[in-house]
């Protein structure tokens, strides 16, 4: 809607401006005299029904304004007759009491006249609050319904397995839903395709989230009390040896140092195994490196007593040329080294889908997420491992060595899942009622 200011000498040539400027249907808003003429602000656009409720109210404004500007003109006129007339009795009859009293008496009437035009205006302007607050409220209604109308029209912009057809209002309201917890398109057509919509909406949401539960894959627990041989895999910084040291720490706990072996093939970066090193000092166990185009499988073998053997790998790109060679590792040792991908619940879906591609080949068993703590949505990572149905092992959510590691529970993940959607949509909902405040001020001023 666009609101524009103008001054003339007179109400007439304004309103001629007014209607040069935004054409004949323009809204009047407000007027006021000024000490050089008149101001007069007007807008373009009228909005149905609130511009319709709102033109008849600035219309009773103006009508009020022109009464109360008669009864002052007609006040101070009067004062000003009254006054003279009685200063003339006061001058020729100044000896005779009972005229003075009559003088007196009609400068009371002109006072009280004043004070009534006085209250005129005070009701005028306690009118004018009462329609700019019926004003902005009605305004805040009609942007929800706005927010709503979009909202609406974002769920029938089509799915991959609804184009054909148009949503019900009930499945496009899940659709919606599932996206605000960040599920894949492609999940969240499937979802809403399998809730029960027999009820009302909060019966078919709970319903969908039975969906989602049911759909993730987790693997049995146990990783940490079976043992084996242990391989980690992932993106650089995504905690692969963090992840190490917790599993380690953990099985340490149990059965004691002698019983774990750390082995790295991280050896193409300066200090790279430094933090694994560390991790074996401090736990007291043993560690072997292997050197590039090593025999993994020799090393493994030199292991066979141990309980638990965690291997920790590279963050390589696929363009680099060692990744090959430690694919062919990891390859190499078949189905006696289960493969982990290693995920951070901080990257974006992309970024995770892609990882997926990039480790495949390695001969993948299940995942892990990390950095759960630090993450602001879960629908990413749980996007993946259901649509590559790549079991779900281990959670880590902290720093701590062994604390933050646990076995993922489906129910507690959807339902974090779904109070991080809650918090981001008061997070977004608290900056829009600040954008909408700072525009009525800016409104108010005249910006």
């Amino acid at each position: 809607m666009k609101v524009k200011r103008f001054v003339a000498d007179n109400m007439q040539l304004a309103l001629k401006m007014v209607s040069a400027e935004l054409g004949p249907d323009a809204v009047i808003v407000s007027s006021r005299r000024l000490d050089n003429g008149m101001e007069v602000v007007a807008s373009s656009e009228m909005l149905g029904e609130i511009d319709n409720a709102k033109q008849g109210e600035l219309n009773r404004q103006l009508r009020l304004q022109r009464e109360l500007e008669a009864a002052k003109q007609a006040a101070r006129a009067s004062a000003a007759q009254r006054q003279e007339y009685a200063a003339d009795t006061a001058a020729r009859y100044a000896p005779q009491q009972r005229d003075s009293q009559q003088a007196s008496a009609q400068v009371s009437r002109t006072e009280a006249d004043v004070a009534a035009a006085t209250r005129l205006a005070e009701q005028a302007a306690e009118e004018r609050k009462k329609s700019d607050e019926t004003y902005q409220t009605r305004l805040q209604e009609m942007q929800g319904e706005l927010r709503e109308l979009k909202d609406w029209l974002v769920s029938h912009q089509g799915s991959a397995w609804d184009t054909r057809r148009p949503l019900t209002w009930q499945q496009s309201q899940l659709w919606q839903r599932c996206q605000d917890i960040g599920l894949e398109p492609a999940w969240a057509d499937r979802v809403v395709s399998m809730s029960d919509q027999s009820g009302d909406l909060e019966q078919a949401w709970k319903s969908a989230l039975g969906v989602i539960q049911n759909d993730l894959p987790i693997l049995p627990q146990g990783v940490l009390e079976k043992g084996g041989t242990i391989a980690l895999v992932g993106p650089t910084g995504a905690g692969k040896t963090t992840t190490l040291g917790k599993i380690a720490a953990r099985f340490v706990q149990r059965h004691g140092p002698d019983s774990v072996a750390f082995v790295t093939l991280d050896n193409y970066r300066m200090a790279a195994h430094d933090q694994l090193q560390a991790f074996a000092r401090i736990l007291g166990v043993e560690m072997k490196v292997v050197l590039q185009n090593g025999d993994l499988v020799k090393t493994l073998s030199t292991l066979r007593k141990k309980k638990l053997v965690l291997i920790d790998s590279a963050g390589l790109a696929s363009q680099d040329p060692h990744f090959s060679s430690q694919l062919s590792m990891l390859k190499q040792t078949g189905r006696d080294v289960r493969k982990f991908l290693v995920l951070p619940l901080t990257s974006q879906a992309r970024c995770l889908q892609e990882n997926y591609e990039h480790f495949k080949p390695a001969g993948l068993d299940g995942c892990i997420f990390t950095k759960l703590d630090e993450c602001f949505s879960l629908g990413a990572g749980l996007s993946v491992a259901a649509l590559t149905r790549l079991p779900l092992t281990l959670i880590t959510d902290g720093p701590h060595i062994p604390d933050d590691l646990h076995y993922p529970d489906a129910s507690r993940l959807v339902n974090l899942a779904e109070q991080m959607a809650r918090m981001a949509r008061t997070r977004w909902q608290a900056a829009e009622a600040m954008n909408m405040a700072t525009q009525q001020q800016s409104f108010q001023h005249g910006v």
